[in-house]
């Protein structure tokens, strides 16, 4: 899937991002919500948090969310490549729409200067109350396997995802 650079970067209404001066190998970076936001399994009150990759040699897919001060551990999360058109200039952060009552869930996080981005795979019942409310399909782990399912819980395929964000 890829996501045009400008509609991805009008999605940070809710947080400012500011990368952390550390080893490049782990992407660190220091995240500020000003409001609540779901991650998958978990919704993280306002304020700044670490996000980093868990595993630097490794598959690079688990991201690993702590507070700013790195400690306490808020989220060990799986993740799929997200593919940009072009790379971010600035640490990008891709919301999915919510319901009104409930925190905006985080789509993806993508580290300043790349083009690929890391796409957080939700439990699938938080995957499919997203797919509901944004009518967008969502990547969702159903036991070994991960999958893009829409809001009827059917898996589809990303020419099928209808966000429109390749």
């Amino acid at each position: 899937m890829r996501i045009p650079i400008v509609a991805a970067a009008s999605l940070l209404a809710l947080c400012m991002s500011v990368p952390a001066r550390a080893d490049e190998n782990n992407k660190l970076t220091i995240l500020s919500f000003d409001k609540p936001v779901q991650l998958p399994g978990v919704t993280l009150p306002a304020g700044k948090y670490r996000f980093e990759l868990a595993d630097t040699v490794g598959s690079r897919r688990a991201i690993k969310v702590q507070t700013d001060d790195g400690k306490q551990q808020m989220a060990m999360l799986q993740t799929m490549p997200l593919n940009l058109s072009e790379p971010a200039k600035d640490p990008i952060v891709v919301f999915g729409q919510t319901p009104q009552n409930q925190p905006e869930a985080v789509k993806a996080w993508v580290y300043p200067g790349e083009s690929i981005g890391y796409e957080f795979v939700y439990p699938r019942e938080q995957a499919i109350t997203i797919a509901k409310e944004a009518h967008i399909a969502v990547l969702s782990n159903s036991g070994e396997k991960v999958e893009r399912i829409d809001e009827n819980g059917r898996v589809v395929a990303d020419k099928d995802d209808k966000s429109g964000k390749k």
